[in-house]
Formats: C-alpha cells, sequence, structure tokens
C-alpha cells in the first residue's frame, strides 16, 4: 500500500535570471532554457537516461552555473520515487547537490540577492530533504526539518522580498507549512521538539499549494503531484486527488508514479471498470521491464486486476485467481521475510473466489491462513466472516 511520505521539501522546479520584471520566472536564455525544459519534460516521462544527457548538456554550456546541477539531483530522484530499495543513485544525488550549493553560494558572495543563487541555494537544501520522503529516518528527517528545510525557507523570504506573490515560491511555502504540521500528528512524541523550533500551518499550507499548482510555471507540475499525495495520504479527499492524478497521468503517460495514484484513487472511488483498466497498462510496462516500471508495479497491478475479476460480477474467476495468486509469489519474493499488506489481503480474495466456485474446503483453508498472519487492514474481521457465512457477491 501507499505509504505517508512525511517529510520536508523545499523543492521548486524553476530556474531565475537576473531580471525581475517579469510577470514570472524567466529561464536562463537561448539554447540553455529549451534544454532545461525538455530534460525536466524528460524526467517526469522517465526518460531518466535522455533526462542526465541533456542536463549534462547544461553543465557543459555553464559549469559555474548551479542549474546543471540542480536538475541532475531531480533525476536521480525520481529515479528513487519508482524503485525505493535501490540506492544506487544516493551518491551522485547528494553530490549534485552539494555542487549545486557551490555554485549559487558563489553567486550569493557577489550579490546577497542573487535571484538564481537564492533560488538554488534554497531549493538544494530543500532537495536535500526530500530523500527522506523515500526513505523514512526519523531522526535524520526532524534534523533537516530544523536544518536544511528552515535555512530553504529563509532564502524563500529573501527571494520573495525582491518577486513578491510569485507562484512558484508559494510552492516551497505550502510544502514547508503542511508538512510542519503533518509530522508534528504523525510523532506526537516530537511534536513539542519541532514546535520550538518551527511552526506550519496545514490549511494555508494546502492553499498556498492549490495556487502553485494554478499559477506556477516552473514547479506547477511538482504542486500538483504534492496535492495529489496530500490529499490521497492525508486528507482521505480521493476525488480531489483523482482530479491531480488524471491531470498528471494525461500529461507524463510514461510516469508509473502517477499511474500509480490514478488506480490507488479509482479503487478508493470505486471505479472498478477504470483501474481494471488502468492496472492492465501498468502490467504490461512492467513485463516489458519499462523505464520506472519494477516487480512492485506488477505485484500491485496483479493484485488489483485480479480483484477486480473477482468483484465483477462478469468476471472471470479463474482469471481472479490467477492474478491474486501471483501478487501473493511476488510479493513474497519481495519482502521474503515479511509478512506485508499484499499478502493476506490476496490470500483473502483467492479464498472469496473459492467461495464463489462453491469449493467451500479451500475457501476455509484460505481464511485460517489470513488468520494464522497478523491482522493488517481488518482482514481477521473479514476472513472470520467468511467463515461464518460464505462470500457471495
Amino acid at each position: 500500500m501507499i505509504k505517508k511520505f512525511s517529510h520536508i521539501s523545499i523543492f521548486l522546479l524553476l530556474l531565475v535570471s537576473a531580471n525581475a520584471s517579469y510577470g514570472q520566472w524567466a529561464l536562463q536564455s537561448g539554447p540553455i532554457e529549451h534544454q532545461i525544459k525538455r530534460g525536466i519534460q524528460q524526467t517526469y516521462n522517465m526518460d531518466y537516461a535522455q533526462a542526465d544527457i541533456t542536463f549534462d548538456s547544461v553543465i557543459a554550456a555553464d559549469p559555474s552555473h548551479p542549474s546543471g546541477y540542480f536538475f541532475k539531483a531531480m533525476v536521480n530522484f525520481w529515479r528513487a520515487i519508482t524503485n525505493t530499495d535501490n540506492t544506487g543513485y544516493d551518491e551522485a544525488y547528494r553530490r549534485m547537490l552539494d555542487e549545486a550549493i557551490i555554485r549559487a553560494d558563489k553567486l550569493l558572495e557577489a550579490n546577497e540577492y542573487d535571484l538564481a543563487g537564492l533560488f538554488y541555494k534554497g531549493a538544494s537544501l530543500g532537495m536535500r530533504a526530500r530523500i527522506f520522503a523515500i526513505r523514512p529516518n526519523w531522526t535524520d528527517a526532524v534534523g533537516l526539518l530544523l536544518g536544511d528545510a528552515k535555512d530553504g525557507v529563509r532564502y524563500l523570504n529573501m527571494l520573495e522580498e525582491v518577486i513578491p506573490s510569485n507562484g512558484d515560491i508559494l510552492f516551497g511555502r505550502g510544502l514547508y507549512n503542511f508538512y510542519v504540521e503533518a509530522i508534528k500528528q504523525d510523532n506526537p512524541s516530537l511534536s513539542s521538539i519541532i514546535s520550538f523550533f518551527a511552526e506550519g500551518n496545514k490549511r494555508a499550507g494546502l492553499q498556498m499549494l492549490e495556487l502553485a499548482g494554478e499559477r506556477a510555471y516552473y514547479s506547477k507540475t511538482e504542486a500538483q503531484y504534492e496535492l495529489m499525495k496530500i490529499y490521497y495520504l492525508y486528507e482521505k479527499n480521493y476525488h480531489a486527488s483523482y482530479k491531480y492524478a488524471k491531470i498528471l497521468a494525461s500529461q507524463y503517460p510514461n510516469n508509473s508514479n502517477f499511474l500509480h495514484y490514478l488506480g490507488f484513487n479509482q479503487v478508493s472511488l470505486g471505479m472498478l471498470p477504470q483501474y481494471d483498466s488502468t492496472y492492465r497498462v501498468m502490467l504490461s510496462r512492467a513485463r516489458a521491464r519499462k523505464e520506472g516500471y519494477t516487480i512492485k508495479q506488477a505485484r500491485e497491478a496483479m493484485y488489483f486486476i485480479g480483484q477486480a475479476q473477482l468483484a465483477n460480477r462478469n468476471g472471470n474467476l479463474d482469471s481472479a485467481m490467477y492474478y491474486l495468486y501471483n501478487s501473493n509469489l511476488l510479493s513474497r519474493k519481495i519482502t521474503p521475510n515479511e509478512v506485508t499488506w499484499w499478502i493476506p489481503k490476496s490470500e483473502l480474495q483467492v479464498g472469496m473466489a473459492y467461495d464463489l466456485r462453491g469449493d467451500r474446503k479451500n475457501a476455509l483453508m484460505m481464511y485460517d491462513r489470513v488468520l494464522s498472519m497478523k491482522d493488517i487492514s481488518g482482514t481477521h474481521a473479514e476472513a472470520s466472516r467468511y467463515k461464518q457465512n460464505p462470500y457471495k457477491r
């Protein structure tokens, strides 16, 4: 299942020029601007190898500017989002951010209000914290909250003095306001410590993110991505989350993370034909081993295709059992020493499929297997209920 990615990330996908008179931010001019825009699109569409080449060309064009290093770090962050077990890019991720900070510092030494320097210093500090969104470590996350993230906001404040009411700045402010409070709620024992150093406001944070999702020029996609996650994980507002999932999956059809949230929202909203279709696309891509589609995406897709077949009165029970069984096998391969959400849930549904086939003996065997595991998401109550009364559609 989706886990809450409690984190503080001041991550604005924008570049700034020295001209503050524009209503929107101005990218570096000419061919570099074109390359950056193209690299961002490649990253969101999970064409990582090509995005690396694109940002390498940005670095080669101006090695003293922080932009290329910052965006190369972004590529590695998105690699990590879709394959959280692969830490092979973490070192390069941190190294690129350090390079961006070094170059931003040089810009700020020459002019403390240099727009590119302010942005990249603040954004890179926030990006260093963002890795804990996918590799949660509360000790480090709180330290970063009170250190890097807070410093990042300080640079945003300075930036806002020069360019007030900018949609891209609202993104960073919104994230900080929302997640300061989210971390406190997730970890009550840390609340008093965090409150001593940092204060946020979830409602204000959401409003800022909504505005960024509408107005921001370069961070619009990131704002919509965060809103999609927040509404699903924290607010339980699946209609709002689904709105953003549809937008993102439509704009970047190859992005497995956007497809993941699209499917989860469709499941949560009971959109059976839609999520059956969404997960068949995901499974096809996982089988083809496309970038960003791993054994985890295959497991997820098989589970929900099987669930859709089971729930559909016209669904094929043999097909349902095939997908649920294989989802279970993949789960045991992914976490051989741990009973995760997918294992009891898939075995419960296999039992339900046996009931629909009239095979009560095997149905009871599956329910007993579920009851022998730890109780996850109410699986014990469901298994006990179906032991008393066979499952029916």
